[in-house]
């Protein structure tokens, strides 16, 4: 017979946290963090045999949880999950299989956009919890994003000079492509697979600790669907055919509005 293997008190209590944290909402779960303190602690209590007497840390928090108000966490969690992975497939392969009649597949990022930006909101708006002061780390986080969006837009709208756009145009045909668009290239598909990972991890905080945290997912996924829109005008752009001068003004026109309503999504998940 397999003995349950031995945790310390400190131990014990990390991994039960994390996992009512996780499927719990945030005052039922503190409370239950609480009460379990007290019993953990407890001098009379043998540090040896707290998983033969409370159980596994896991399958503790498995007995407190509410099996429907859980499942449907899991539920908005799987559609936001889903809609991050693709943005990183995206990001990464600059195409998708999928399509809808009448939209244009670098639409995708957006559309991800604009169903994970109202139902997060929704979600822990309603569910979520603050908790004391903003995280510095929060704050830090959101500050590399914002950086890494400001330089990658302003590279995009440099590259998509038409002076600049003029010389590549010149010095396309016959030749490697140009060192511009391979940086350019580089910037959007790392930075876009970055921030969708990167939105994952603010999705989990936000659950588990301070539902300010969604501001981070907020973010980066603005930041990866504007890479990702992008990305795909750059890769399938043709810099010796006509047209392409007029890219800069039609890139920013889409961008800017984008960005904006990233920006005012990520404003109301920080209030």
């Amino acid at each position: 017979m397999k003995h349950p293997k031995s945790l310390t008190r400190e131990q014990y209590l990390k991994q039960f946290s994390r996992a009512v944290r996780w499927r719990l909402p945030p005052q039922e779960s503190e409370d239950a963090i609480a009460d379990y303190r007290e019993l953990i602690f407890q001098e009379e209590r043998d540090e040896s045999k707290l998983v033969e007497e409370l159980g596994e840390p896991v399958q503790a928090a498995h007995l407190l949880t509410d099996v429907t108000t859980y499942r449907r966490w899991l539920k908005v969690f799987a559609i936001l999950a889903f809609g991050l992975f693709l943005l990183a497939k995206w990001a990464w392969t600059a195409h998708t299989r999928l399509y809808i009649h009448g939209i244009e597949a670098w639409w995708y990022p957006v559309w991800t956009m604009a169903v994970g930006l109202p139902l997060s909101l929704y979600w822990f708006r309603r569910h979520g919890q603050k908790s004391g002061l903003l995280p510095k780390k929060l704050i830090f986080a959101l500050a590399v994003v914002l950086l890494l969006g400001i330089v990658t837009l302003v590279w995009t709208y440099y590259l998509f000079d038409p002076q600049v756009m003029a010389h590549l145009v010149e010095t396309a045909a016959g030749n490697p492509t140009p060192w511009q668009i391979i940086v350019q290239r580089e910037l959007l598909i790392e930075g876009g697979t970055a921030c969708a990972l990167l939105a994952l991890a603010g999705l989990v905080l936000a659950k588990c600790y301070d539902r300010r945290w969604l501001a981070l997912y907020i973010l980066c996924v603005t930041a990866a669907a504007i890479f990702g829109f992008a990305e795909f005008h750059l890769t399938s752009m043709d810099v010796s055919a006509r047209g392409v001068f007029e890219l800069q003004g039609y890139l920013f026109a889409q961008i800017i509005p984008i960005g904006a309503v990233g920006l005012i999504g990520t404003g109301v998940a920080l209030c």
